[in-house]
């Protein structure tokens, strides 16, 4: 029995072969979270997106029932979980939220000086001890 010459029409054959399967390999890659839609319609669990910070922590946005979570991973640590406000808060919400925040804030800045204009105890102190000490300081 004799082995044949590979022709030249089998290895063009082979070659696009390969290349059909490595540029499969580069558009499942690439759109893998699209396809997982098309696939996954009856699961409650997603996996939105993943962002890893080193290799030995690791932050996963996970989807469960229209309601987002972020899942923390950490090495030598348990992971963690936290509710997210992403897509499932509404914008009217979020504003009122945001309002809310920047008025506690200016009320916070208004305390501030208030306290600010009154004589502060610690403040005094200080100042009479370096009348009396005139040497004493920060600098040497």
């Amino acid at each position: 029995m004799q082995v044949q010459d590979i022709s030249l029409t089998q290895i063009v054959v082979v070659l696009l072969f390969l290349g059909v399967l490595i540029a499969l390999q580069q558009l499942l890659k690439n759109n893998k979270f699209s396809f997982q839609s098309h696939l996954n319609k009856k699961k409650r669990i997603k996996l939105v997106d993943e962002f890893a910070f080193s290799n030995s922590e690791r932050v996963r946005l996970i989807r469960v029932d229209d309601k987002e979570y972020l899942y923390v991973l950490v090495k030598g640590s348990a992971p963690t979980i936290i509710p997210h406000e992403g897509k499932s808060t509404l914008p009217h919400k979020r504003n009122i939220q945001l309002n809310k925040l920047s008025d506690k804030r200016s009320d916070e800045l208004g305390n501030e000086e208030k306290s600010a204009s009154k004589n502060n105890i610690l403040s005094d102190a200080i100042s009479n001890a370096r009348r009396m000490n005139p040497k004493l300081g920060f600098k040497k």
